[in-house]
């Protein structure tokens, strides 16, 4: 064989592995190739409403993140007592102790959680102000709205769904021990805004 029938030969055996190793695109209406999204791109919400976002994190996302990756209270509490939550943090915690007060208004009610050597008052009703439960999750991320406003706004639907799982508390349950999943806001050493997520009462 010719060293021109060689070049030629392997020329032919590369072009060969080249068209294997290519993968199709495929194109969009407008025949623009359609790139796929990698890992770590931003999640796209621009298009949806903010219920329709606040479904696709909420069951799926947060709940079960709130139940399983929470921190403890004796954790919190240690730190509080040695005055060491100086920065605003916010998080999933478990509470354990008993509903002294039941309070609730046209808009905004209170359950006062006695823990023993404190009150936590957990909102409850139609508003409730802070971001708690949007700061405490790894799940919702300003990143992903690309909106200040937006990002905002997405408390309110996660707070909505919070009072969902959580019932609708009643004057029977003052003097009952309660178990609650919380998120909670800490400034200063100070819990600022808490919001139950799911409540279970009785010794469970």
């Amino acid at each position: 064989m010719s060293f021109k029938n060689l070049f030629h030969s392997l020329g032919l055996l590369l072009s060969l592995c080249l068209l294997t190793a290519c993968t199709v695109t495929d194109l969009d209406e407008n025949g623009n190739p359609i790139i796929p999204k990698g890992p770590n791109a931003v999640v796209g919400y621009e298009h949806l409403s903010l219920s329709e976002v606040a479904d696709m994190l909420w069951a799926p996302k947060v709940l079960p993140e709130a139940k399983t990756d929470f921190v403890s209270w004796d954790h919190i509490k240690s730190q509080l007592d040695a005055q060491q939550i100086t920065e605003k943090n916010s998080v999933f915690v478990r509470l354990n102790g008993v509903i002294d007060a039941v309070e609730l208004g046209k808009h905004r009610g209170v359950i006062r959680l006695n823990l023993g050597d404190r009150s936590v008052d957990l909102q409850v009703g139609r508003i409730i102000k802070g971001n708690a439960i949007r700061d405490a999750s790894k799940f919702v991320l300003f990143d992903d709205f690309k909106n200040q406003i937006r990002f905002a706004q997405i408390s309110r639907e996660l707070n909505k769904r919070a009072m969902t799982t959580t019932g609708t508390p009643e004057e029977s349950w003052v003097g009952q021990k309660a178990t609650v999943i919380a998120a909670i806001t800490i400034s200063d050493n100070r819990i600022r805004d808490a919001v139950p997520i799911q409540v279970n009462l009785g010794d469970q």
